[in-house]
């Protein structure tokens, strides 16, 4: 939020009072549209407000409905505001709020095809994969257990989806509307380019892997859009979500990291916890490791399409192990029905 010292919490604050001088409202009305988080947390601090502001009486804050509700109407409708008493009680001029609100963030979506009013939603389960592609052309392909929101149709400027899990993109080119990859840490902007993105709500990092073109890593400071990296081709970026961290790597082989589109199971000197986190996803099964020596150990393998059992018996030519299997009583929905003990032999 530009030139202004207020944070946003304090300057919604004042909105609903009412206090906000027009240099002060453009600015939050320009802040609510730079991206759906900002319109989540207005309507959350308009919840969170709107009982502790209910009693208040300030005079100002009817010249400020009727001023907003000019702004939202347009002169289309400047004939049912004349119908709108001149004099507009504090209790009511915030139970209209609602209904401002309303109207406004919801011409503000209407605008810029935001991921609120046409959002389709593809998700998928552990042990599934999709592909599709988008309204610009643009490919996508979705790992196991991830989510992607996004519009039916792209604004002429902004093209903007909201990723958890991973996926894989291919962006189809547009100087004139960058596509850009929200996630809760971070966001990934592009031009046109392919790249992989992971980034799973309760995973400690978020990791992005490109293939070809550029990519740029932001981060919202302060409401201000930082940059983080600036990522060519073979480059891994690992952001470590607790420190706040890039760490970039340049890789040789990126088939670990983004062969999973093509059906392919890769594992190149990978630990025991990244061949059962792996596994989970791919398969639908939970796995528990037991054994220090077990937990020391790498695996180095490719499975298309094997069965887990087959692929178990794989990775044993990789660290010697034993493993169990058995069968749970999965709760409802996608949840695994098999879990899979791995121990050391020794």
């Amino acid at each position: 939020m530009k030139n202004m010292n207020l944070g946003p919490e304090k300057l919604i604050e004042r909105f609903m009072k009412g206090e906000l001088s027009v240099s002060e409202e453009k600015i939050l009305l320009d802040w609510i549209d730079q991206s759906p988080r900002h319109e989540d947390l207005f309507r959350k601090e308009q919840k969170r407000l709107f009982p502790l502001i209910s009693g208040i009486h300030d005079v100002n804050a009817e010249k400020q409905w009727r001023q907003l509700y000019l702004k939202i109407a347009g002169p289309k409708n400047l004939f049912r505001h004349k119908l709108i008493r001149l004099q507009i009680p504090a209790a009511a001029a915030i139970f209209l709020f609602a209904l401002l609100t309303y109207l406004m963030l919801d011409r503000k979506n209407e605008e810029k095809s935001s991921l609120m009013a046409n959002t389709e939603i593809i998700s998928t389960q552990n042990g599934e994969r999709t592909s599709f592609l988008l309204s610009d052309g643009s490919r996508v392909s979705l790992n196991a257990n991830s989510k992607l929101l996004f519009p039916k149709k792209f604004s002429k400027r902004l093209r903007q989806v909201e990723l958890s899990g991973e996926a894989f993109f291919e962006v189809a080119p547009n100087n004139k509307a960058p596509f850009i990859v929200h996630t809760v840490p971070i966001d990934v902007r592009v031009l046109g380019t392919a790249f992989n993105v992971e980034a799973f709500p309760e995973a400690s990092e978020v990791n992005t892997t490109l293939v070809h073109g550029k990519v740029v890593l932001e981060k919202e400071i302060n409401h201000k859009k930082t940059k983080l990296a600036e990522m060519d081709p073979y480059d891994r970026v690992v952001f470590d979500v607790d420190n706040q961290k890039i760490n970039i790597q340049k890789q040789a082989n990126l088939e670990q990291y983004i062969g999973w589109k093509d059906g392919k199971l890769v594992f190149l000197n990978a630990s025991i916890e990244e061949v059962a986190k792996k596994l989970e996803l791919w398969y639908n099964v939970s796995v528990r490791i037991q054994g220090e020596n077990l937990k020391r150990s790498h695996f180095t393998a490719t499975f298309t399409n094997e069965s887990v059992e087959q692929a178990l018996s794989l990775l044993k030519i990789s660290f010697p192990f034993e493993y169990r299997m058995r069968k749970i009583n999965g709760e409802q929905g996608n949840s695994p029905e098999l879990e899979i003990i791995l121990s050391s032999n020794n």
